[in-house]
Formats: structure tokens, C-alpha cells, sequence
């Protein structure tokens, strides 16, 4: 199945077309998997379900009725009765789900939209569902990029909706909604009537019944030209994609996205937008408005301001930093002596590894045997795992310390913190400050200390003292990785 949108199929295929192309669209599922079918009781989604059974009789259904409770109750109970008689004639398993649509930035469409996803993705991990099987046509393709180019959108939105988007299939998509519509009623399969699809109120039944019809008469099939135009605008943006990661490097670290900002003002403003949006998108529900890349690409250093959806900007010279607002602080956490501490704030983990515990620690062989005690050298974490952060040092990521009675604890910096470097005492907050660790990363970073002694900032700075005692008489090595990282 293509990753990207795919052009609408000619308008008149047969019914046995119409099967065959939905077993092709879900010919990649395993024999006997279960898929999730959305069925409100319309024409397209019934349609999809009776063309589901047929072309792969072997899956098992469960059709879901999502109840939105934005009409009438007893129009939706109708609609949900007619999908569980649907779902009686298909043997299939019915679900209903009743759920409350938030007022939503993106308005009641998008915010009833993403109700109904969560409550068909509930539903799906409930019955083991490989799939979510939506009744999007190629008609509904095109009213979706007419919808986004109405706002200005770019090559992303042009792309309109994907065949395949982690467990959402549109087993419809190239089919002409008429088609569709054609295999119900030559069936005779009652289906219901979404009179929302008809209110002008709504923007898509603008689109859908006057802008579609007014471009019949500048081109003879509008539906077949726009779905060709998301594929092409689909491919473009994967080729900006392609070019826009290495011009400017992106890192995440935890929740915090980091953008290098001479990079970014180098590049061409294409690929300087993307960048921002692959910061954003974690951040955020939906896309970012184009006024708001706007105001993040004009942004100079010493901004710290709140973006559109309660995301936090930095900007320094050297990076631009987004961070939820409302993300909490770490907490202390107690090393493992010997093993790994998770710090997912930076999605990290701090390494810890003691004399007699150190898997790559072998007594030489060829050592003469006079009895003198061997010493303990821990061997160096491979530089590819080690986390070392821009204006750190690599032989601050990883250290060796003497035995430490306390034991050893990680926490984010406190007002007060001082460490006793072999250049004097310095305070924690300055040494961060002069690495030019952004501080959005600052109030993130670990700070190890055993009882109220600061012995290490990773990556900037370790307790002159005990780094000494630990290379005469190393006990103790730690080393700032990279999560998910393993040990050779």
C-alpha cells in the first residue's frame, strides 16, 4: 500500500472492481486478523463494511457507531440501530461509543474528528485490532485539499489524507463516492442520512455541493485533477522532507525539541519552515498556523515567550528550544549502584558502574603474580552512546570517583548549588549559564550529589577532590547516555 495519497480511480467501476480494489488496499493483513470498521450509518461507511466482508472474508469485524451527542438523540440512537442490523447480517461484532466533543481551536469538525479516533483506537486495543478501517473516498480527498488550500496550507495539507497512517486504513480512497454509493443502492442495503452534510453551515457541504460543481465548468473532472494534485504536493513535501533534516540539525531530548539556529538562518525559508514544524508538531495537537512559524523564524536571541498551544520558546544564538509549559520539573532519583537511572527529561539515563561489578573488567593475564591488589581501570563508554551536550566537554560526560559512604543522587539544580572545581567553588547556575546551556535544558539537567555535595554536572563539571581520589583509586564510574543505549 502507498505511504502517500493515491489518485482517484475513473468515476464508473463495476462492482467487482469495487471489491477488487478493496482487497487490494487490505491485502497486506494477516489471515484472521481483527480490524475495526467506522460505520456511521451513511452510505460510504456502510459500503465499507459490506465491501470488507466480501473482499476478505477471512477478518474479523467489529463495527464501531461513535455517538457524538452534537444531534438529535434520536436520530444517532437510528443510526446506531441500523449499524448493529448491518453488523447482525455480517456476523460481524458492533460496538457503540458514546463521546464528548471539547470546543476545540481547530473547531467542532476537528475536535469531533479527534474524539472519534481516540474512541475507534480504544476500541481497537480492546478486540485486538490490527487495523481502523475509515470510509474515505476520493470525493472526500478532494473536498479535503480545497478545504486546506482555502487556508493557505502548503505542500503537507495539498497532501490531503494518506491511504495507511499507523493502524487508519482508507480502503476507499480511489473509489468515487458516486460508486460507492451506487454498490448500496444496487444491494439494497438501507443506509442513513447525515443531514450535516447538507447544512451550509458546515464548511465541507459548502465545499461539496457549490465549490466542487462551479469547478466542472473549468475542468471536466475536478475530483480526478485534485487527487492528483495531493499526490504530486504528497511527493514534493517528501523531497523537502529529505533535504530539509540535514540542513538543519534537530535534536530531542525528552520533551524538549532543539533547533541550531545558524543553521536554520542559513537555510533556504522552505526547509527553515519544515524544521519549525518538526519542532512544533510534538508539542502540539495540530499543525502549527503559518503565522506562527512566522513569529518562531523572527524570533531573537533572549526570546522566552509562549506559543499558540502552550509551548515555551528559547532563543539563543545558538539554538531555539521548545518545551511544554506546563512540563514538571524532575525529581530526585537515588543512582543504582551498579545500573542505570533513567533521566527521560533529556531522554537520557545515567550510567553507573563500580569496581568488581564491571563486566568489562578483566584481570590481565599477563601481569607477574606478586601479590599486589590490582587496580580497578574502568573501560571508556563508546563515544556513539554517550550524551554530550553542546558546550560540554566529552571527558565531563563520563568520570571516575573514589567510594562515596552516601551514595549518590541525581536532581535538577537548586538555588544555592555550588561545585568545587580545581579552579575554585563555582555556583552550578553559572557554570550552566557560561557553557551557554540554553535555560530551558538548564532546569533539566542533572546535578549528582552524594548527601549535599555537588560532584558532578555532566557534561560541564566534576568535584575537583573526589575526581582526583577517583583517578588514583577509581571505584565508581558514571557516564550521561543516551537512552535506549546498551553496553558493549
Amino acid at each position: 500500500m502507498r505511504d502517500g495519497p493515491v489518485a482517484a480511480l475513473p468515476a464508473g467501476q463495476s462492482r467487482p472492481a469495487l471489491v477488487a480494489e478493496v482487497a487490494h488496499a487490505l491485502r497486506h493483513l494477516d489471515d484472521g486478523a481483527a480490524v475495526v470498521v467506522a460505520c456511521s450509518g451513511g452510505p460510504d461507511s456502510t459500503a465499507l463494511a459490506f465491501l470488507v466482508a466480501e473482499a476478505r472474508d477471512d477478518l474479523r469485524l467489529t463495527l464501531v457507531h461513535v455517538a457524538h451527542g452534537l444531534r438529535d438523540a434520536e436520530v444517532e440512537d437510528a443510526e446506531r440501530r441500523l449499524v448493529f442490523q448491518h453488523g447482525a447480517w455480517l456476523g460481524a461484532g458492533c460496538r457503540s461509543e458514546a463521546v464528548q466533543v471539547p470546543a476545540g481551536a481547530g473547531g467542532p469538525e476537528a475536535a469531533a474528528r479527534t474524539v472519534r479516533y481516540a474512541a475507534l483506537h480504544a476500541v481497537a486495543d480492546t478486540v485486538g485490532a490490527v487495523a481502523i478501517l475509515l470510509g474515505h473516498t476520493a470525493d472526500d480527498q478532494a473536498e479535503t485539499v480545497l478545504l486546506r488550500a482555502a487556508r493557505g496550507t502548503g505542500n503537507d495539507g495539498l497532501g490531503g489524507m494518506r491511504p495507511s497512517q499507523g493502524r487508519l486504513l482508507r480502503p476507499l480512497l480511489r473509489l468515487r463516492r458516486a460508486d460507492v454509493h451506487g454498490f448500496v443502492a444496487g444491494e439494497g442495503i438501507p443506509t442513513a442520512h447525515d443531514a450535516s452534510n447538507d447544512d451550509p453551515a458546515v464548511r465541507r457541504s459548502v465545499v461539496r455541493h457549490r465549490v466542487l460543481p462551479a469547478l466542472r465548468d473549468v475542468a471536466p473532472d475536478p475530483v480526478g485533477a485534485l487527487t492528483r494534485l495531493a499526490v504530486l504536493a504528497h511527493d514534493d513535501a517528501d523531497a523537502l522532507d529529505a533535504a530539509a533534516r540535514p540542513a538543519v540539525p534537530m535534536a530531542t531530548l525528552g520533551r524538549v525539541t532543539v533547533l541550531q539556529r545558524p543553521a536554520l538562518r542559513r537555510a533556504h525559508p522552505a526547509l527553515a519552515r519544515r524544521r519549525v514544524r518538526d519542532a512544533l508538531a510534538p508539542h502540539l495537537e495540530q499543525p502549527p498556523s503559518s503565522d506562527t512559524v512566522a513569529r518562531v523564524l523572527a524570533a531573537e536571541p533572549g526570546t522566552r515567550c509562549t506559543l499558540p498551544g502552550a509551548v515555551q520558546l528559547e532563543v539563543t544564538r545558538a539554538v531555539l528550544v521548545f518545551a511544554p509549559v506546563d512540563a514538571p520539573l524532575p525529581p530526585p532519583r537515588r543512582l543504582e549502584l551498579p545500573g542505570r537511572t533513567p533521566w527521560p527529561e533529556l531522554d537520557a539515563a545515567i550510567e553507573v558502574r563500580t569496581a568488581g561489578s564491571d563486566p568489562d573488567h578483566r584481570a590481565h593475564e599477563d601481569q607477574l603474580p606478586l601479590g599486589i591488589p590490582a587496580v580497578w581501570s574502568p573501560v571508556p563508554v563508546p563515544s556513539d552512546r554517550l550524551l554530550v551536550p553542546t558546550g560540554g566537554r566529552r571527558d565531563r560526560v563520563q568520570i571516575a570517583l573514589p567510594d562515596l559512604v552516601d551514595g549518590l543522587q541525581a536532581r535538577p539544580p537548586q538555588p544555592g548549588d555550588r561545585i568545587r572545581t580545581i579552579a575554585g567553588t563555582r555556583r552550578v547556575a553559572a557554570v550552566l549559564r557560561d557553557a551557554h546551556l540554553p535555560r530551558t535544558l538548564r532546569d533539566r539537567w542533572p546535578v549528582v550529589v552524594t548527601g549535599e555535595r555537588v560532584v558532578w554536572l555532566p557534561g560541564f563539571a566534576v568535584d575537583g577532590a573526589l575526581a582526583a581520589d577517583g583517578r588514583r583509586d577509581p571505584r565508581i564510574a558514571l557516564a550521561l547516555v543516551r537512552n535506549g543505549s546498551t553496553g558493549p
